[in-house]
């Protein structure tokens, strides 16, 4: 077995930024017999032959709060251009149809990689730019960056219309805003959200609206590698297998999945303690919860909102118990975690490939000098691989869950009576 894995990089030349509505018989959602229409065999146009490296990011690249606010997924394509394939100038290359240039913004690019016989989604998005680069007669470089459908739906602008949707799930507010937004059904993962909210106008930036939906659940809301809008509610980190079990154990002993040397960012600050929350929903009364012996001790942190779309002043408070519980005290935790595959590739690249946003791991450090390993639970909040021709290095951003561990019926550890505070 190769000792990295077949990356795919394919572009969609022929179709421009067309999404979701072809079908791709080996794709899991857009695989889907009567959900599209066939695609043309040359739809995705495979460029892997000129790849000389891919760097990728998904997620939040630093957590400092219990909100989340995830980015844009991002991506950069180093390709060999020596022919000029990659040359939107260059008419006479192959990417060219009734005499306009297909090498252009907004084309489709997605990225996969085949470990093991199994075929992984790193990345879907649009091309920015195709940048040109030269050096001496013969050295010829383009430069592909990248960005997720984020961009797309933080580009668009809708005129207001009556006010709808009172009452409704977050899921549901998720794919009214997608659909106003004309986001195709098969480019998206929604659930139905533990949280209903006011009704709603549908005006303005259609990625604002959907982040202020996802901040006012406490939820998820993120592009997976496949390119489907993902939303998640706030009990799924509960709920969900991956959040409630670990789905590995790395660590720095054998029997652990081995991180790299110095791979293991640990922080003691306190950009994660809050001990005064003032939170208020749109039409509604502040909700105010402190801890005053962590403000005797620590002095004042706020953290406040004051556009919440949640229909009552009574589950506001209990948002703003959630954020104080979780956020009363500073944590040692670690907030990030770097893996060399390649270390350890039979054991390591199903773990890089398959690992997703919101997935909970297991990570045990033995410092030197003796005593006590540090063991912590983390979620997984961003993803970063760098990819090159011999090497592979993988980057998560983590959010400890430590204090996570809310009562979880029928769950081993998070059932627990007496040993988990109650979520809501």
């Amino acid at each position: 077995m190769s000792q990295l894995p077949e990356v795919h990089i394919e572009v969609a030349f022929s179709t421009g930024a067309v999404m979701g509505t072809a079908l791709h018989l080996d794709d899991a959602s857009r695989g889907l017999l009567d959900m599209g229409t066939l695609a043309g065999s040359d739809l995705w146009e495979d460029v892997s032959a000129y790849g000389r490296g891919v760097s990728t990011s998904r997620g939040s690249s630093r957590i400092e709060g219990p909100v989340i606010r995830y980015e844009a997924g991002r991506a950069t394509i180093r390709l060999d251009n020596a022919d000029r394939r990659f040359d939107p100038t260059n008419m006479s290359g192959p990417y060219v149809a009734a005499g306009r240039t297909q090498v252009t913004p907004m084309r489709e690019v997605r990225i996969r990689a085949t470990w093991a016989g199994v075929t992984y989604p790193v990345w879907r998005g649009f091309a920015d730019s195709w940048d040109l680069e030269w050096d001496g007669p013969e050295w010829a470089e383009t430069t592909v960056p990248c960005t997720d459908g984020f961009k797309v739906l933080g580009n668009r602008r809708r005129a207001a219309v009556a006010p709808v949707g009172a009452g409704e799930d977050s899921g549901a507010r998720v794919n009214r805003i997608l659909d106003s937004a004309n986001w195709p059904e098969l480019d998206r993962m929604v659930a139905a959200g533990d949280s209903t909210l006011q009704a709603t106008t549908l005006e303005g930036d259609p990625l604002a609206e959907l982040q202020l939906v996802a901040d006012s659940e406490a939820g998820e809301l993120y592009v997976d590698g496949s390119g489907h809008v993902t939303f998640r509610g706030r009990l799924a980190l509960l709920q969900d297998e991956r959040s409630n079990t670990p789905q590995g154990v790395f660590g720095d002993q054998d029997g652990e999945l081995r991180y790299a040397d110095k791979g293991l960012s640990i922080s003691t600050d306190d950009a994660t303690l809050y001990n005064e929350v003032r939170l208020t929903r749109v039409g509604g009364t502040e909700q105010v919860e402190q801890d005053l012996i962590s403000q005797a001790e620590f002095q004042i942190r706020t953290f406040d909102r004051s556009d919440l779309l949640l229909e009552t002043d009574a589950e506001v408070a209990d948002y703003a118990a959630w954020i104080l519980h979780v956020s009363h005290e500073p944590e040692v935790r670690f907030d990030s975690i770097r893996i060399k595959p390649l270390r350890d590739p039979d054991a390591l690249f199903p773990q890089v490939l398959a690992r997703e946003i919101g997935d909970r791991i297991t990570i045990i450090r033995r410092p030197p000098g003796g005593g006590d390993p540090i063991e912590r639970d983390c979620f997984i909040r961003g993803i970063a691989h760098e990819i090159g021709l011999d090497n592979w290095e993988t980057t998560w951003s983590l959010q400890s869950a430590e204090r996570m561990s809310f009562l979880t019926l029928d769950h081993p550890v998070l059932g627990v009576l007496d040993s988990n505070a109650l979520a809501y």
